[in-house]
């Protein structure tokens, strides 16, 4: 019987901003996205749950060395609110563990709420997640009815606004930090207009600074499978992933050294701040910060010939 070619695997670089479908795991997501485009190196930049969908920014080849400044981004969600049922995984999957009657509840006491939630504030990660204790996910301990203690971790909420409330629930949008459990703030809002609560659906909507671009599905980017071309250029250059830091230019005899590891002295930078290192065609060539000195120092380089 005849065995099929394998297709061999690209050395691509890029950023592709899925729209993650339903019932879905990031990594699955993921992994099928690499599949589609027969990328060497993906990595994305931060989980979204399956029971989440929207925005999922995947990093292809070299834009995987910008996955942890893109962990660091704000985001933006949509989330909608069941009241009344507090459940053990702070969503639509778990036990209902606490309830409350929601009868007497207005939108004017939601808004108050939510006033009082915006801002710099602690969260105490939820015991579903994916944070570890002694080398275990805390979700793992969670399933075997363990529950241990949580360090309250600094969040900030930007923007907080109640989109709509019918009684039953209500939806609202949320702009804030990396690190904030979206689950955790229905409850806490829930808690203070003295309720029970628990997420029922939640959708990422921006992911900064991706905040003005289009999203793919999975089932778009399958129907471009057979063209390549097609598919790349859906791909956002790496500068892109840093269009909100500050940037420099250099010739390319900076641009040598800095790839050295040799830092260059540059007028006119501000100093103690993470720069953006461009070409003179703008595309990215790496990641360095400035000293109290006036020295660009280089932080992470990338390898130029994979595009972006």
């Amino acid at each position: 019987m005849a065995v099929s070619a394998r297709l061999p695997r690209r050395r691509i670089s890029g950023v592709l901003l899925l729209d993650k479908p339903l019932g879905l795991s990031s990594n699955d997501a993921l992994q099928r996205v690499k599949r589609l485009f027969r990328a060497e190196k993906a990595g994305h930049t931060g989980s979204l749950d399956p029971l989440a969908t929207g925005m999922l920014p995947i990093c292809l080849g070299e834009a995987t060395k910008l996955s942890g400044v893109l962990l660091e981004s704000d985001k933006r969600y949509r989330a909608r609110v069941r009241l009344g049922e507090q459940t053990s995984t702070g969503d639509a999957e778990g036990e209902v563990i606490a309830v409350s009657d929601p009868a007497g509840l207005t939108e004017a006491q939601l808004r108050e709420a939510m006033r009082g939630l915006r801002g710099h504030l602690w969260q105490i990660p939820p015991m579903h997640s994916a944070l570890k204790r002694d080398g275990r996910p805390l979700y793992e301990l969670a399933r075997q009815g363990q529950s241990v203690e949580r360090e309250p971790r600094p969040i900030t909420i930007t923007e907080l606004e109640l989109l709509d409330f019918s009684g039953a629930e209500f939806e609202f949008e949320v702009l804030c930090s990396k690190g904030t459990y979206v689950r955790t703030l229905a409850e806490d809002i829930a808690a203070a207009v003295g309720q029970k609560a628990h997420l029922r659906a939640l959708r990422r909507t921006g992911v900064a600074p991706f905040w003005d671009r289009p999203m793919l599905t999975l089932d778009a980017l399958q129907a471009l499978a057979e063209q390549p071309a097609a598919l790349d250029v859906h791909l956002l250059g790496l500068a892109e992933a840093l269009r909100h830091w500050p940037a420099v230019a250099v010739d390319e005899v900076r641009a040598g050294a800095l790839a050295h590891g040799q830092p260059q002295r540059m007028a006119g930078l501000v100093r103690g701040q993470r720069v953006a290192v461009l070409d003179g065609a703008g595309r990215l060539l790496g990641l360095a910060c400035t000293d109290e000195e006036g020295w660009l120092r280089p932080q992470r380089w990338l390898q130029t010939d994979q595009g972006g």
